[in-house]
């Protein structure tokens, strides 16, 4: 949520692509899931483990009436044999492809073969070695061992299940995740329809075992004829030494992360196996089914998990954001499902039998609980991994087996199978809570309140796909009869034709029509002609007269030629009863996500606009010394709105306190320096900026919305707004986050420097100096914090703690005092 209403964007509206229909199962799930590949991602990959799951019983089921009772246990051992030996051959790469692929570019092929290639060297030798010590092990295996034919299947089936699993880690780095259900879901029905015609033909246990593996080729070539032909990047933008860094990453990731898992990998399989030798197979029996359901429960944060450490390698800069949406949209659906179980636990599990329900009814719902931890626990472990962490991982994991297998030895030998439940519970319970305080102690102050924010906020998005939760309504669109007369006084030949075909929501409550015509090309829809601003409430027709005025000041001087042709070109205006109309010609070329693609066209657009902007300021600035009249306008009277705030997590007298520091600050810095003040826009974000290319350069077309311009603004206010909102668009955090971040640390990153430095020749130093920096982001965040309140969409709690009380609580700060 920002901390300033959105702004018109002059290209096609947000409302055209909400408005299109979704047809299919698509229209069964919100469109706001469906738009983030977190939870696109994510939940492809929930839904993967789900449908395995029914159809490995469908599978099962089958073979169960098909193929005799012997076949179907050696059918079963040999294929979990072929799993498992894969599992152990694949040396983690699983992780490693998901966290290395998205940052590498096109040397992700390099990756993903290699992680093939060693994974099916490290196959062949297992397989190898496990048939050599087979006979005397497993003595019912030796069918393995029969003739060369089958031994060369089994070795040859164990590579290939290796890559056959790898390739779904390629697709989850690759941000794809979506293609994995399709796939294997896929292969799971021509695994079923296999069975059925080889038991058909009475191959017994190789009826199971050909069915379960021979798609296998089909698929590897299939998804990887994907994967390296459409999926993987072609460029690769990353400097030379970028590669060296990588290479180190990941040999210090895979170490650690293979150390973890190894512990998970034995804690997992250990569990089960306490039990049974610890109460004997009877008795055991409700454990391994409740087991067997708290490990589908855990594909929720293990799934979310994997998609979140794609996403947040991909860029890192949305991590937490990432993560408390990753937490929130995994953990919420679960707690329900758990709920379920809770209330269930007993039903579930009598239909495996009565003597089930007894004690697995309490066994599952311990187990249940301890999904939900698992899957915070997921949340973090992904995190970690993005971060770098890697000994904290493996601390995690270590910590988890040891404290589960410890304790569950000691419980079930006094309380029975129900002592393993308790013991994992109790494990999860505290290397959560000590990773939690660990983050605590070791993070900034007040970190924790960032995140519990970035959560809230997650959670009111998740619940808002679902219910309005005061949603204002979508404007209306302006009949033909109410329009015709406004298109006619426009002076274009063609205005007549034009009809209003979308609305979004402008600045300060206006509303942003989108005017075109019918497409001439055979294409359904509207080419964008013109955009009308319509204002129907005080606040809204302040904001349109302001934008008229200054852009007839701005036009009217000729210092500033140069920028008149970036000025929105006004084709007429109409008051009316309670109302302002005014329409606008299309500006030109793109806005700066289209330019996100590209790290050098964008910051060829940021410097041709903070040269612009320095151009608009330098030739209408003339020095004055900072006054009280100024500093009255400038910070007194936006931080009197604030100070109207109630409710949020400050108390009033705490905020008044804050804001009072934050006010003196403000004074001793600004107060009695000379300055050279001039024009500024006020509002400069990216979608206000429209960018052209020419030559293969990258200049600035068009400035968009003047309602905030101001006259007497200091150097370097709209390069400091910009750089704020980009940083809000990068991070996806509000701007509270962003100038909470900034007051901590005031320094600019390297690549803002560069663009800052487009403004060449005007007073720059504030970008370079801590206490300027701090002084001019409080003075952005002031005007974009006030300028919220009394909104139509209004400044609610939460609003108010994340992008308000978050601020004063650093300006409070020892830290924010420096």
């Amino acid at each position: 949520m920002n901390a300033h209403p959105p702004t018109i964007q002059h290209s096609a509206p947000a409302q055209m692509q909400v408005k299109r229909r979704r047809g299919g199962w698509r229209s069964l799930v919100p469109a706001g899931l469906m738009a983030s590949s977190l939870m696109r991602n994510g939940y492809a990959l929930i839904a993967n483990s789900g449908l395995s799951a029914v159809l490995g019983l469908v599978f099962w089921l089958l073979a169960a009436h098909l193929c005799s009772q012997e076949a179907v246990g050696l059918g079963g051992a040999i294929t979990a044999t072929i799993v498992n030996l894969s599992n152990a051959a694949q040396l983690n790469f699983s992780n490693l492809l998901v966290r290395f692929v998205p940052t590498i570019g096109s040397r992700a092929s390099k990756l993903i073969l290699f992680a093939y290639a060693v994974s099916v060297v490290v196959s062949v030798l297992v397989a190898a070695v496990f048939l050599l010590v087979v006979g005397a092990f497993m003595p019912k295996l030796e069918v393995l061992t029969n003739n060369v034919g089958v031994i060369a299947w089994f070795v040859a089936t164990v590579a290939l299940w290796s890559v056959f699993a790898l390739q779904d880690s390629a697709l989850s780095g690759l941000r794809q995740s979506i293609w994995v259900p399709v796939s294997k879901t896929t292969y799971q029905l021509v695994k079923i329809a296999m069975l059925v015609l080889l038991a058909f033909f009475g191959f017994g246990w190789g009826a199971i075992a050909l069915a379960w593996t021979a798609p296998v080729v089909v698929f590897i070539v299939a998804v990887n004829l994907l994967i390296f032909r459409r999926l993987v990047p072609k460029d690769d933008d990353l400097p030379v030494d970028e590669h060296l860094v990588h290479r180190r990453a990941m040999v210090h990731f895979f170490g650690w992360d293979y150390i973890g898992s190894v512990c998970m990998m034995a804690a997992w399989t250990a569990a089960p196996l306490i039990v049974l030798n610890l109460v004997g197979a009877a008795e055991s029996a409700s454990f391994f089914v409740a087991w067997t359901i708290f490990t589908s429960l855990n594909y929720f944060g293990d799934s979310m998990g994997l998609s979140l450490l794609a996403e947040g390698a991909s860029d890192s800069r949305r991590l937490r954001s990432l993560a408390a949406d990753a937490a929130v949209m995994s953990i919420l659906p679960l707690v329900g499902l758990v709920g379920f179980i809770l209330v269930l636990a007993h039903p579930i599990m009598a239909v495996f039998g009565p003597a089930y329900a007894d004690e697995g009814a309490s066994i599952l719902r311990i187990l249940a609980v301890a999904s939900v931890v698992s899957a915070v626990l997921s949340i973090y472990l992904s995190i970690a991994r993005t971060k770098g962490w890697m000994r904290s991982v493996a601390a995690v994991d270590v910590s988890l087996m040891l404290l589960a297998l410890v304790a569950g030895v000691f419980l079930v030998q006094s309380q029975g199978p129900i002592g393993m439940a308790i013991a994992w519970l109790l494990a999860m319970l505290v290397v959560t809570c000590g990773v939690g305080v660990f983050a605590l102690l070791t993070n900034r102050r007040y970190s924790g309140y960032d995140w519990g924010l970035a959560l809230a906020f997650s959670s009111k998005r998740f619940v808002s796909h679902f219910v309005p939760l005061g949603r204002p309504p979508a404007a209306l669109l302006p009949t033909e009869a109410d329009l015709g007369p406004l298109l006619a006084s426009t002076g274009k030949a063609d205005a007549p034709s034009w009809r209003a075909y979308a609305t979004e929501p402008g600045p300060e409550g206006t509303v942003t029509v989108s005017l075109g015509a019918q497409r001439a090309d055979g294409h359904t829809g509207h080419e964008m002609r013109a955009i009308l601003h319509r204002a129907r409430n005080l606040a809204a027709i302040g904001y349109v007269e302001r934008h008229i005025d200054n852009l007839d000041r701005l036009h009217a001087n000729p210092r500033l030629k140069e920028i008149h042709p970036m000025l929105p070109a006004r084709l007429t205006v109409r008051h009316t009863k309670g109302g302002l109309d005014c329409i606008e010609a299309v500006s030109r070329g793109e806005d700066a996500h289209g330019l996100s693609n590209n790290p050098a066209d964008l910051q060829s657009g940021l410097t041709a606009a903070a040269r612009a902007i320095a151009i608009l300021h330098g030739r209408t600035s003339s020095v004055r010394k900072i006054d009280e009249t100024w500093f009255q306008d400038w910070v007194e009277r936006p931080t009197a709105q604030l100070r109207l705030l109630n409710g949020a997590l400050l108390s009033r007298s705490r905020r008044e306190q804050a804001l009072d520091l934050f006010v003196a600050r403000q004074r001793s810095y600004w107060l009695g320096r000379k300055l050279p003040l001039g024009w500024c826009h006020g509002d400069l974000r990216p979608h206000n900026l429209r960018f052209i290319r020419s030559s293969g350069a990258v200049g600035l077309a068009g400035i968009l919305e003047w309602g905030n311009a101001r006259s007497d603004a200091p150097a370097g206010y709209d390069a400091c707004g910009l750089a704020i909102a980009l940083r809000m668009g990068g991070s996806a955090e509000p701007v509270g986050a962003i100038v909470a971040d900034l007051l901590w640390l005031p320094q600019w990153h390297e690549g803002e420097k560069t663009w800052f430095a487009g403004a060449a020749g005007n007073e720059l130093d504030w970008s370079k100096d801590a206490a300027a920096t701090a002084a001019m982001v409080g003075l952005v965040w002031l005007h974009q914090a006030s300028g919220r309140i009394g909104h139509i969409e209004g400044a609610g709690r939460l609003w108010a703690a994340s992008n308000v009380d978050r601020v004063l609580r650093i300006v409070s700060s020892s830290k924010g005092a420096n």
